[in-house]
């Protein structure tokens, strides 16, 4: 058996920072094997701290850390693996991917399982990407978050239980997670399979969707809705 005072080590991504005392600093990282970790980076406000270059935003790091006996660990130690700074010049996407790690916070427990740090880093390099719109990467993101919470949206048949067809319209029920034809709709057959390809594949796939940028125009605002509904 390890002993209690053996350091973990896996991977990490910062949720939150909050500075402590006059050095450290308290972080939330969402690990890829431990879950929700909160843990005091000692000293690490200090010029030449070694913990500092291991918990910027917006990265994946390597780090150690001694769980203790409450639920504020210490950092012992970081190294950064990924940085993924393409996108920081792009105000609307930083402002996104903070809301996305509050909304990962906020609504995930302290055992969150390995999809969600696989979820989050991918949306990094979604927003690193410049051929993807932010509305693209909004669709992947609330399908995936969706589906991985446990909320899926009903994309295979209509709410009533009818196969989707390509002349006919649908509206959108926040509700009951899917579509329902409706002579006022604004989503076609093309929305849906728009997508099922959110769903099945990397976000890197919708930039090569034709006429993909107006379909996820349409989608984004109504899904950032339902995840809100939802969490």
């Amino acid at each position: 058996m390890s002993s209690a005072k053996t350091p973990r080590h896996t991977q990490g991504i910062v949720l939150t920072r909050t500075n402590y005392g006059e050095a450290d600093r308290i972080v939330t990282f969402l690990t890829r094997t431990d879950g929700k970790v909160r843990v005091i980076a000692k000293g690490v406000r200090k010029e030449k701290s070694k913990l500092a270059g291991g918990i910027e935003l917006f990265s994946v790091s390597d780090i150690g850390y001694m769980a203790g006996r409450g639920e504020l660990g210490v950092l012992t130690s970081s190294r950064l693996v990924t940085h993924y700074d393409a996108f920081l010049h792009d105000l609307s996407k930083v402002e996104f991917a903070y809301n996305a790690l509050k909304l990962v916070h906020t609504f995930t427990t302290d055992d969150a399982p390995e999809e969600y740090f696989v979820l989050v880093q991918q949306l990094f390099t979604a927003l690193n990407e410049p051929r993807l719109s932010l509305e693209a990467i909004s669709v992947w993101w609330s399908i995936q978050l969706s589906n991985v919470s446990g909320h899926a949206l009903n994309l295979e048949h209509t709410i009533d239980d009818n196969q989707f067809t390509l002349d006919t319209v649908y509206i959108f029920d926040t509700d009951h997670a899917g579509f329902i034809s409706h002579e006022n709709g604004q989503f076609t057959a093309n929305h849906i399979k728009y997508m099922r390809l959110a769903l099945l594949h990397g976000p890197l796939m919708l930039a090569n969707v034709q006429g993909g940028q107006e379909l996820a125009s349409d989608l984004a605002p109504h899904l950032k809705t339902f995840v809100e509904y939802q969490f």
